[in-house]
């Protein structure tokens, strides 16, 4: 490890290649990147989840409510997707002022600078955390097929 790295022990997003070019982000991963693809992957893998549980609730369901739990898949991932970009991750990796150890304040409509060499790592890593939050809505939410 470099000697650059001791002097930040908290850092989120480092990269070997690049000097100066440190995010603070989850502060208990340390994300390269050449570790951006296979999260990215991860990420595609989860949200391929969302189609198997709508084929699940779709046969758990009577044939006149298949086009409604489809829909409500579909509005699952947009809606909590965009809601996930507005409020959830800057709550749950938001390093503002008034963030505590429960819940983070800031980093809210998440838009890193464009030119910044953590970009890819810093979207690939909220992409991964939305992959999840809209497939646990999906799972919870097949729950109420047909009631």
């Amino acid at each position: 490890m470099d000697t650059n790295w001791t002097m930040y022990p908290r850092m989120g997003l480092r990269s070997p290649n690049l000097t100066n070019t440190t995010v603070n982000l989850q502060e208990s991963f340390e994300i390269d990147l050449e570790d951006t693809n296979w999260i990215l992957t991860s990420s595609f893998i989860i949200f391929t989840m969302q189609t198997g549980f709508g084929m699940l609730e779709s046969g758990c369901v009577s044939i006149k409510n298949e086009a409604n739990i489809m829909m409500k898949n579909l509005a699952d991932i947009s809606l909590g997707g965009l809601t996930y970009w507005i409020f959830g991750y800057g709550m749950s990796f938001g390093e503002g002022t008034y963030s505590n150890p429960f819940i983070g304040v800031g980093d809210f409509l998440l838009d890193p600078p464009v030119g910044d060499a953590l970009m890819g790592p810093v979207f690939a890593s909220f992409l991964f955390q939305l992959s999840f939050a809209t497939t646990a809505t999906t799972i919870v939410s097949g729950a109420m097929a047909e009631r």
